[in-house]
């Protein structure tokens, strides 16, 4: 399984039936200026460590509320305490709705809410969608807890 996303570049894996609450109604505010060609980011929830490299960005759509953009990545991985990457052969294109009602990661026709919110928080399987989608819409890195305090986040899972 771990291969599998792996290969993939960031596991985006889904969890079917994800609803989401209802958010303040405030403008939305979205920071893409972090998504820079060669910028590396990496998550190291466990290992192997998920690695991506931004290839390019590009505006899908833009209203009050959304912001989709699409991303290509070169995927790749690394063990925890080794400084070598080994890199995905090609690179991937994953789109991502930032949303403070809906935040979505996309690959392929594989979509997957991301559940931000103060309770039960995003289950670890889910960790390296969520950094993902907090460094493409807020050039945010750091402890998710924080993010979602910081932006407003509320969105449940209510599987």
């Amino acid at each position: 399984m771990i291969k599998h996303m792996t290969q993939m570049g960031f596991g985006f894996i889904a969890a079917l039936g994800l609803a989401t609450s209802t958010q303040a109604a405030t403008p939305a505010k979205f920071n893409h200026t972090g998504i820079q060609k060669g910028k590396v980011i990496e998550t190291c929830y466990h290992s192997p460590c998920s690695v991506a490299k931004f290839i390019s960005y590009k505006q899908l759509n833009k209203t009050a509320i959304e912001s989709k953009i699409q991303i290509t990545l070169l995927g790749g991985s690394r063990e925890w305490e080794a400084k070598k990457i080994d890199w995905n052969r090609s690179p991937h294109k994953v789109t991502v709705n930032c949303s403070y009602k809906r935040p979505t990661i996309q690959f392929d026709s594989q979509k997957t809410l991301i559940p931000l919110n103060d309770g039960l928080g995003v289950p670890g399987v889910l960790m390296v969608d969520a950094e993902l989608y907090l460094y493409a819409c807020h050039k945010f890195e750091g402890a998710i807890e924080n993010a979602v305090r910081k932006y407003g986040y509320n969105v449940q899972d209510n599987e």
